[in-house]
């Protein structure tokens, strides 16, 4: 069998696999794994599943640990629509060594995206609600139902909602592992543990869950200008189990791409890349291809390099446009990216624009040895 038949049967075999997902599965649990990371990478529109030759490897495809020539750690903080969300990730990636064409790798990443300070009130029934007992007239001095019950009924007033805040907050460990097949080949993995926690009604408390699964990655090299890449994330459709009782399905999703290299001239070197994020949740509302169930958002960017130390990005995410650039210094990075969300929507009914997000801003910096 040759290259391109093992290829095209490995791609097959991967979407076959995503579109295997249980009719049980929960619609958007564990959301926030899909708010994509790393400023390189946003700042390309998020097209870097066939990149993936930095710390933020295990998120975006593990399997692009092999080509890290250096052991790397990368920590990267953002705020999206404004501020209102915070998210965080800290990746490391250690290559093995090897043999030429049998270098491994492991890696590690770790995400946090939360929302702080939510202000938030007493719910009735809490004994720290203050209200007027007067029942439906709202006045105690009548014998009307509800009246002096000792339980808040809507429509009596409230004294003191009780406003305190709280936080939300979801985690995500990524334990990776990469390993080349032969000159054009990369195959890596993840095992990944996801704790998440939401405010209850007692102040103070919290929901909170914890689960486990599987992501799978590939990549191949046909020649040096040309990388194919997938992943496969919640391959084993990962089973998120809360702390009340309830339980969820994450859905598999399929992310699909390609790069392309070129060197126009001596110390100048461009980066091309295109992803279809393949998802089969039936998200119609704002996806570009839908095929009954199955829908898929166009990601493609570019990247600009100048000596390999001065980096210019843009590109578009879905109907977001990105940008961004970076700096490098021997063993030191430091990369910007910016996204303008829905800022290629303008004209959609219903949500012209993207004046109610803000701006979603990240900043990463790496340190290799």
């Amino acid at each position: 069998m040759n290259r391109i038949a093992r290829s095209r049967i490995a791609f097959v075999f991967l979407l076959l696999l995503a579109g295997a997902s249980p009719a049980s599965a929960t619609k958007y649990a564990g959301e926030f794994l899909k708010s994509q990371l790393g400023a390189r990478a946003i700042g390309m529109g998020g097209a870097f599943v066939a990149v993936a030759d930095d710390a933020t490897a295990p998120y975006w495809n593990p399997a692009g640990m092999v080509y890290l020539p250096y052991r790397e750690v990368l920590p990267q903080h953002s705020e999206k629509f404004g501020s209102l969300v915070i998210q965080d990730y800290l990746g490391a990636v250690f290559p093995l060594g090897g043999p030429t064409g049998r270098k491994s790798a492991v890696g590690l990443g770790l995400i946090r995206v939360a929302v702080d300070d939510i202000p938030l009130t007493l719910r009735p029934g809490d004994p720290k609600l203050q209200f007027v007992d007067g029942g439906l007239d709202n006045d105690i001095t009548t014998n009307d139902p509800g009246n002096l019950d000792g339980i808040w009924e809507p429509g009596e007033r409230l004294l003191d909602v009780g406003l305190y805040r709280a936080s939300a907050s979801d985690m995500a460990l990524l334990v990776s592992f990469a390993r080349q097949r032969g000159p054009h080949w990369a195959f890596g993995g993840n095992v990944k543990f996801i704790r998440q926690s939401l405010p209850d009604i007692v102040p103070g408390d919290h929901v909170t869950s914890f689960g486990a699964g599987v992501d799978l990655g590939g990549l191949f090299m046909p020649t040096d200008a040309v990388t194919i890449g997938a992943v496969v994330h919640d391959l084993t459709t990962t089973y998120l189990a809360w702390s009340n009782g309830s339980r969820e399905l994450i859905v598999p999703t399929l992310d699909t791409g390609a790069s392309f290299n070129f060197y126009p001239a001596e110390r100048h070197a461009l980066t091309w890349a295109l992803d279809l994020a393949w998802g089969f949740e039936n998200r119609k509302l704002d996806s570009q291809l839908k095929l009954g169930s199955v829908t898929a958002d166009l990601r493609t960017g570019l990247e600009y390099w100048y000596r390999s130390v001065l980096a210019l990005r843009s590109g578009v995410n879905g109907k977001d446009l990105a940008f961004g650039a970076g700096l490098r210094y021997k063993h030191v990075g430091v990369d910007y990216a910016a996204a303008l969300h829905r800022f290629l929507a303008s004209d959609a009914e219903g949500f012209s624009g993207d004046q109610n997000l803000d701006a979603t801003q990240l900043v990463s910096a790496s340190y290799s040895w």
